[in-house]
């Protein structure tokens, strides 16, 4: 990633510090008073060490998008950030910002790297870009911000989904939904381990699994058994199919990925026939193959020149902030 653009500004103590130095200052050319004088001359040095060892706290330091991350369209989500320290002496509160969302890391050791979530809401449907993303350090007073702002390349942008909204009966088209059948591997078979569902048998527990160590007190995590049932529902999502030809491409993509929801809710089997690919799975398998196809699914939808209009603002305006 490239950096460009740094940013220095007072923060709230800061702006209070200043205040109170350029009050005692005027007290001591009025009183003439020499230890108002070596007062005042100990906080202006305190100013400038704090904005020196703040631009000191974030040299050498990375920030990095987690690769493959998939968000839905209009819900928030969280993007992954990797921090990568790459000095031999430990990071102090590191600020990320990424439009309206902050995250503070306390300490990341010599050589050592940290996972950081953010908050970020995407409007469409695609690869839209993210909002102005900043790393920045106030440490060790609290006077000064140096912050960087970070700039993220379009092969890193996490891929969105389209949102679910249009929740159709299934029933209502014969080819979406197959009739139940008892296939080979449909008696009972083991299929994969998945997260034990509350309300489950005991016995769908692997206990030989369960590693106690990383189970928190009230927060167990249970790896269960997955088997395929008999006479389970199948749904098949033809792209092609003539009975959603009638449908815009985003409407469709919608109806999809509502229909695939309930189908991973319910563990139902089903299949997915894009003209990019084909998918299939039973219950949450292979969720997130399905959900980047649909993300990918050309043509993407267009930017709003509003909205482009306004990023460009909002980065202009904080720049100068």
């Amino acid at each position: 990633m490239k950096r460009k653009r740094r940013e220095v500004r007072l923060s709230r103590p800061g702006k209070v510090f200043v205040g109170l130095t350029l009050a005692l200052g005027f007290a001591a050319v009025n009183t003439g008073n020499n230890v108002l004088f070596l007062l005042v001359s100990m906080m202006l040095s305190l100013m400038v060490l704090s904005g020196f060892v703040a631009m000191a706290n974030i040299w050498r330091v990375d920030v990095v998008l987690q690769p493959q991350q998939i968000l839905t369209a209009e819900q928030s989500g969280d993007v992954l950030l990797r921090v990568r320290n790459g000095r031999p002496w430990p990071l102090w509160l590191l600020e990320l910002r990424l439009g309206a969302s902050r995250q503070t890391v306390t300490r990341i050791g010599g050589r050592q790297e940290a996972l950081v979530a953010l908050r970020w809401c995407p409007d469409r449907r695609g690869q839209p870009p993210l909002p102005l993303l900043q790393m920045g350090s106030a440490f060790p007073f609290s006077f000064v911000w140096r912050g960087l702002q970070v700039n993220i390349s379009d092969a890193d942008l996490p891929w969105v989904a389209p949102a679910g909204g249009e929740d159709m009966a299934m029933t209502q088209n014969s080819g979406e939904q197959l009739p139940s059948s008892d296939r080979a591997g449909g008696q009972g078979d083991f299929l994969w381990i998945r997260n034990w569902r509350s309300g489950e048998s005991l016995h769908q527990i692997i206990w030989r699994r369960i590693d106690w160590s990383r189970n928190l007190p009230g927060i167990m995590h249970f790896p269960g058994r997955e088997q395929e049932k008999t006479g389970q529902e199948q749904v098949l999502l033809d792209w092609e199919s003539p009975f959603w030809l009638a449908f815009p491409p985003e409407q469709r993509l919608r109806i999809f990925r509502a229909a695939l929801d309930k189908a991973w809710n319910l563990g139902w089997s089903w299949q997915l026939l894009m003209p990019a690919g084909s998918k299939s799975g039973q219950g949450s398998a292979q969720r997130e193959d399905a959900l980047r196809m649909l993300a990918q699914h050309l043509p993407l939808p267009p930017s709003s020149a509003a909205t482009e209009e306004r990023g460009g603002w909002l980065r202009h305006w904080r720049f100068w902030q």
